[in-house]
């Protein structure tokens, strides 16, 4: 199966696969520390819909770097779909022979974000607990990695795994806006387009040369004057992959009701916020148009947690820029603004853990 490789630095690493309960194999790397801390909690690094494990990695200066350097143990997954992720058995191995072509790949609209939170979550914690002998881990999502996650510890009997949440661009609900109605239109136009084509892989060419009028799609991504020019590059090179088809409409509903609920519509996980009770850390960005700032803070208020922290990046709180959705990883700024903050939240919730009766 392919494995994609775009690691910035040169720091030791294993790659390996979880495997979930309904049959899918997904790629994790496990990134090794030089000095390991044994008093601090595996980092799972989560991307989010249409994107793999990369997301993380293509820049210089990235998260796990700086995590690893504090003594970590970090595991960044390719979740169902995407990166070295792919289904056991037959359609897996005829889905291989699609990935070498712009032809879709089969059973795709068949998972959802539920999927996600209800089989790939439990199969990445039982990895990391055979790697690392921990039960429990930090989580940190980016976008629906993000978002996830609300499901996962709402309804799942293993919520008390994650130990912290730190949710990047990950709301639970999205305002009634012009860019929200745009998003719904190309939320749609996607779902048809991906009837013929694959849009992952049409989009591997974009890494050299990009047709006019795309910055109007660019900028729900990122914001230009914030990202270096080679790490879009690597964006579109390594890292864009196949949203699904399921998970799509799945988003179509969230983005047509305003709230996160279940792919039936029977579960509205935006009301069930106030009983999630995991320390979390809200990381914002001004800038951001697909997780605009008001979202993200009605989900911070409803969330239910005594231990919950919100950070806002912009040029309000004295930033180098208004952050865009990507740019609170990507940012050629992020790993002097955002990454020490996300690290120092973490730091003195490890000691918290550690004299907890459930560890």
């Amino acid at each position: 199966m392919r494995r994609l490789n775009v690691n910035r630095d040169l720091r030791p690493c294993t790659d390996g696969f979880a495997q979930t309960a309904d049959g899918w194999m997904l790629g994790i790397r496990h990134y090794h520390p030089e000095r390991p801390d044994p008093d601090k909690l595996p980092v799972v690094l989560c991307h989010g819909l249409g994107l793999n494990g990369t997301f993380w990695t293509i820049t210089d200066g990235h998260l796990p770097s700086k995590l690893i350097e504090r003594g970590y143990e970090v595991f960044v997954v390719d979740m169902r779909g995407s990166g070295g992720s792919y289904r056991d058995g037959t359609l897996g191995w005829v889905n291989s022979g699609l990935r070498q072509t712009f032809i879709p790949e089969l059973g795709n609209d068949e998972w959802t974000m539920d999927h996600q939170a209800f089989y790939d979550v439990p199969a990445i914690l039982d990895y990391v607990q055979q790697q690392t002998g921990r039960s429990r881990v930090n989580w940190i999502g980016h976008s629906l990695g993000g978002m996830l996650m609300f499901a996962f510890l709402e309804k799942s009997d293993q919520a008390e795994r994650i130990a912290n949440f730190v949710a990047m661009g990950s709301p639970a609900c999205v305002a009634k806006s012009t860019e929200s109605q745009r998003m719904l239109r190309a939320n749609r136009g996607l779902r048809m387009l991906m009837m013929a084509i694959s849009t992952g892989r049409i989009a591997r060419p974009m890494s050299i040369a990009r047709p006019p009028g795309l910055d109007q799609i660019d900028r729900f991504y990122y914001s230009a004057d914030n990202v270096d020019r080679e790490t879009v590059n690597r964006f579109y090179g390594s890292t864009l992959e196949d949203p699904g088809p399921g998970a799509l409409k799945q988003l179509d509903t969230y983005l047509a009701t305003g709230r996160l609920m279940s792919a039936d519509g029977s579960i509205d996980y935006f009301a069930g916020l106030p009983e999630v009770t995991t320390p979390t850390l809200f990381v914002a960005g001004d800038g951001d148009i697909l997780a605009d700032l008001h979202s993200k803070w009605r989900t911070y208020q409803e969330l239910g947690s005594s231990d919950k922290t919100f950070l806002r990046f912009g040029r309000s709180e004295g930033h180098v820029a208004d952050y865009g959705h990507c740019d609170l990883v990507w940012s050629r700024h992020a790993t002097n603004e955002i990454f020490p903050e996300i690290i120092d939240w973490l730091e003195p919730r490890q000691s918290r853990v550690q004299a907890s009766p459930q560890q």
